[in-house]
């Protein structure tokens, strides 16, 4: 039973000895300093292969670059902590810091600019060295020489003192990365032992972490402060308590160890952690175990290089890819799943970042990972089995936060399902997936709400629901892999719906341009404005239309068939790796790495250089494949071009080094690239070695001549999974030039829906009315236009805000509107459900009856942050946003207060003045503290309006529109003052930063 055995750990240690890699150990090609640096998001701390505990340097989050807690810009450290998450998106953990000090005791961490305030200290790079579970620095400000190593739950410290003396260890459970303290406590339980906890809130949910520690020496005194003050108590609980444990006397050179269990359950559960895996261990014992554990797993795989640096890329790929998923389930068995504890069977592990890691982490495990994989479905479907739950998006320590789209579990489980993988219970995880996949319940605080219920209905997710495409073709895919598993298990019915399901996406396709367009309800398609990031980031997740325009892995054939065929397809392909055209705005952090406008950086697009072959134009697979590896890895800390996203971007290399990947995980199937290794050995855990040998390889030999498999010509551009498992040997024949393997038809990858078969889905429900109309203000009155795209449909409507059924008003001629109205319109068709509710508020306003040219506006406080027209211009364009942050109507500001001056262009009697503010507090947008009104002739202006918001006391979603009525006024110019939040509260996060204002139409009355 992995990782619940008591004695599992000592078993390591027993088996490999004091282990001390030689020189030419895998460890030696292990950098964990590779992606610390750029936006690679990575740790360079001590952890175990999938442990709980991941101990590394750790500074307060100061903006997105520091979501591991460490950037190697850094040039201080505040502690050492033990929980880190590995090359996220999203910032997390950070669970109970330590830090040796010297001098005068002090629990107040001071800062970054003057590290002499508190307990900080300098660092330099020269004195830092990062290894496979081993990590050291020099800690300069105190002369403390600072080593840590791990077991899979418990941090192993190691501190040596320079100087005789005095010497401290701070132990702050309030440390965080981005969330929020609740309550933190630390006990002394003898003069060698402290216990304690931090209960917080953040990416992995409401959740306490409990910590067990033993000192190698005595301690002469504990000390422990509350809100930065000293208190006389050896156990005491609050939201700021922290500690100081001091050793007296120490001679120069004095060593001081500390090993610290962790548990997301109880005490019990750390302390029963720390005598199973640290109670008999020193530091040097502790650290031979782990180097032995990571000898051991990173030797599945050997490979022999053209150049040494691909060694250690290679080998700090693979060993990104096995420091996550993480265990998260106790010694005892017990581990914890949306705030409810549970006791286990089986290892259960977390930080499923799957969005990302089911594209090439999972297909990974699935060939040398067989045992975790299983015990991962299993864990995964125990989600719903035993804590009746629905499958996570991004699950963080037993919570999904929803950070990302669609049901994306399933595509690891199905694929471990199809591939027969032994040991997983097939049925549970088949229930739990089908449940995920008819979930309407779970929607992504970044990328609007998740569409199922239309979805369900016509097997598209409408465009006016935000990321709608990426929604689609992900959840296509996802019904895909749930058609496969419902016929392997004999569920006929299930695999026709979930089959039609996963072809929804082409209903998406647009003709004229290629790409895979928003659809609105109405039946429009919504074209893009590609030279401005604002429209394709609402469409698309990180705004990448190029990926998810093909992105249909599962249905290849048919998608270059809409194409016009294969040469189509191929030119779309050129067109997007060769486009250089500048697009303004805000881009999306996470699309980076671009070739043309392929996007490395940006998962959706990882299997894009490898759709050539589909086309029968395999030597540009390789070409792309080899130059993403040549120009996006390197040896050196910013050697990551984006988040290493917890393992995915290091499978992509890993696989692509070896010459083939799995562009659709669940078909059984891997297709051919460009390999960049001499050789790999895959050491299979049923005992079998697949081994692959790339002949004549070398810096320009990029292009496969041909192919043998086991001796035998191969012809194909893929392999099957069953011929690696079935061990073997795989050999490239290479050569600098393009060739004409893989050329023919009968070679190219397996095709799973026919090409034929592309006859337009029928939809069963009614396109929803729509107006040409797109004015939503007015002056004195408003003709209203209603279609609908079907001659058969009937459109009934209300103009007083009730939903319109058959008995509401017949629409037959454009509707007159004389004052403000919510116009709702339903369209009704005989033999189809009827249509979504169009509703769109109509507003009578005297600033649509202004003279040509005006309103004018001018922007005289904060300056537009990200989002908006620079000018403001978006502020008077006569649209209100919606609900959605990211519709590309509202404008945003940080910090400084917005004030604009407005011109009507005359003089008018006014009695309101009216705008719209939005609140999404997880993505940092709150309301103001105040709206101010004044008006004027622009040189005098009277205040003549105030609305004082209260504090937000917690999380929020909300439109709000503010009306300020004060009494006939005439004026030309209006003065608009808005009032930032302020820094974030105390339950935010990102407490102390200063959050987005967002503000949207700016109108009078």
């Amino acid at each position: 039973m992995r990782l619940l055995n008591t004695g599992f750990y000592l078993l390591i240690l027993v088996v490999f000895g004091a282990f001390k890699p030689a020189s030419d150990s895998v460890l030696d090609y292990v950098d964990p300093m590779i992606g610390t640096d750029g936006i690679g998001h990575t740790f360079p701390g001590a952890t175990t292969p999938f442990g709980m505990v991941q101990l590394s340097p750790s500074n307060d989050f100061k903006s997105w670059n520091w979501c591991s807690g460490y950037h190697y810009s850094d040039e201080v450290l505040k502690g050492f902590a033990h929980t880190h998450i590995s090359g996220a998106g999203l910032a997390a953990l950070g669970d109970i810091l330590m830090m040796p000090m010297t001098g005068e005791a002090t629990t107040n961490p001071g800062t970054e600019e003057n590290p002499e305030s508190g307990y900080r200290s300098r660092f330099t790079h020269d004195k830092e060295s990062a290894a496979a579970g081993y990590y050291q620095v020099e800690l300069l400000d105190y002369d403390i020489n600072v080593e840590l190593t791990t077991s899979p739950r418990v941090g192993f410290h190691r501190y040596t003192f320079q100087n005789a003396g005095t010497a401290h260890v701070v132990i702050d459970p309030t440390h965080h990365i981005m969330e929020t303290i609740f309550d933190t406590e630390i006990e002394q339980l003898s003069s060698t032992t402290i216990r304690g906890l931090k209960e917080s809130e953040g990416e992995g949910g409401r959740r306490k972490v409990y910590f067990y520690a033993e000192f190698s020496r005595p301690l002469s005194a504990l000390k422990l402060s509350r809100d930065g003050q000293w208190i006389s108590d050896t156990k005491a609980n609050g939201e700021d308590i922290r500690a100081v444990a001091s050793f007296n006397d120490l001679e120069a050179g004095a060593q001081l160890s500390v090993k610290v269990a962790i548990s997301n359950v109880s005490y019990e559960g750390a302390e029963a952690n720390f005598m199973a895996e640290a109670q008999d261990l020193q530091f040097d014992q502790a650290l031979a175990a782990t180097q032995a554990l990571w000898k051991k797993q990173l030797g599945s795989i050997e490979v022999d290089v053209v150049e040494e640096e691909d060694k250690t890329v290679f080998f700090t790929a693979l060993y990104h890819a096995f420091i996550s998923p993480n265990i998260i389930s106790d010694v005892t068995g017990e581990y914890i799943v949306e705030g409810k504890k549970y006791k286990t069977d089986i290892p259960q592990y977390s930080n499923y970042s799957t969005w990302d890691t089911y594209r090439a982490l999972h297909p990974l495990f699935t060939i040398i990972e067989q045992e975790r994989s299983a015990e991962m479905v299993n864990s995964l479907s125990s989600r719903t089995s035993v804590s009746n739950v629905v499958l996570p998006k991004w699950e963080c320590l037993g919570f999904d936060n929803v950070c990302m789209i669609g049901y994306n579990s399933v595509s690891p489980m199905a694929d471990a399902i199809l591939k027969n993988i032994p040991g997983i219970n097939i049925e549970e995880a088949y229930e739990a997936m089908k449940m995920a996949a008819m979930d309407e319940g779970k929607h992504s605080p970044n990328y609007d709400v998740n569409g199922m219920p239309d979805y369900k209905k016509i097997n598209f997710v409408p465009g006016e629901i935000g990321c709608s495409v990426s929604k689609t073709v992900e959840n296509n895919y996802f019904d895909w892999c749930l058609a496969q598993v419902a016929k392997q298990l004999g569920k006929a019915e299930d695999a026709r719906l979930f089959g039609e399901r996963a072809l929804g996406y082409r209903h998406l396709y647009d003709e004229n341009t290629g790409y895979l367009l928003p659809k609105k309800s109405d039946g429009i398609s919504q074209p893009q404005n590609l030279t401005i990031w604002d429209d394709i980031i609402k469409n698309y997740v990180s705004g990448n239309i190029w990926g998810y325009s093909t992105y249909a892995p599962h249905d290849v054939s048919a998608l270059m068939a809409m194409h016009g065929g294969p040469d189509k397809f191929e030119q779309f392909l050129d067109m997007i790796f060769q486009d250089t055209t500048e697009i303004v705005g805000e881009q999306h952090v996470d699309i980076s790495g671009f070739i043309g406008k392929y996007g490395h950086g940006d998962e959706p697009s990882h299997h894009m250089p490898y759709l050539y072959t589909y086309a029968g134009k395999p030597w540009k697979t390789q070409e792309m494949v080899h130059q993403v590896m040549e120009e996006f890895y390197t040896a050196q800390p910013d050697g990551l071009i984006n988040n290493e996203d917890l393992g995915q971007m290091s499978a992509w290399y890993i696989f692509s080094a070896m010459g083939f990947y799995p562009v659709c995980p669940g078909d059984l199937q891997y297709v051919f690239g460009s390999p960049k290794l001499k050789s790999a050995e895959l050491k299979l855990e049923n005992g079998k070695t697949f081994r692959m040998k790339a002949n004549n390889i070398a810096k320009n030999n990029i292009y496969i001549k041909s192919l043998s498999l086991n001796g035998k010509p191969y012809t194909k551009t893929f392999i099957r999974h069953e011929d690696i498992m079935n061990g073997g040997e795989l050999v490239y024949e290479m050569t600098d030039k393009p060739t004409l393997f893989g050329t023919q038809e009968a070679d190219l990858p397996m095709k799973w829906v026919n090409a034929e078969d592309l006859v337009e889905q029928e939809m069963k429900v009614t396109y929803m009315p729509f107006s040409q109309q797109e004015k939503q203000f007015f002056a004195k009155s408003l003709l209203v236009d209603l279609n609908v795209n079907s001659d058969k449909a009937e459109i009934r409507y209300t103009l007083d805000g009730t939903e319109p059924t058959e008995n509401a008003a017949l629409y037959k001629k454009p509707i007159k509107l004389t004052c403000s109205a919510t116009l709702k319109a339903r369209a009704f068709e005989t033999g189809k459900l009827a249509s979504k509710v169009f509703e769109r508020d109509y507003i009578q306003s005297k600033s649509a009856g202004l003279a040509a040219g005006y309103p004018k506006i001018t922007l005289l406080g904060a300056k537009v942050d990200s989002y908006g027209d620079e000018q403001g211009l978006n502020l008077i364009n006569g649209k209100r946003g919606t609900p959605v942050f990211a519709d590309g109507l509202w404008t945003g500001f940080t910090k400084d207060d917005f004030v604009a001056l407005i011109d009507l262009g005359e003089e008018l009697s006014l009695t309101e003045v009216s705008l719209g503010t939005l609140t999404n507090t997880g993505v940092w947008i709150f309301p103001p503290k105040s709206v101010k009104i004044y008006i004027g002739n622009g040189e005098n202006m009277a205040l003549v309006a105030t609305k004082t918001l209260n504090p937000l006391p917690a999380h929020e979603v909300k439109r709000l529109q503010h009306d300020l009525k004060f009494s006939k006024q005439k004026a030309r110019y209006v003065k608009v003052v808005v009032e930032n939040y302020g820094p974030l509260p105390t339950w935010h996060g990102g407490t102390g930063k200063y959050p987005f204002v967002f503000l949207d139409e700016i109108y009078v009355n």
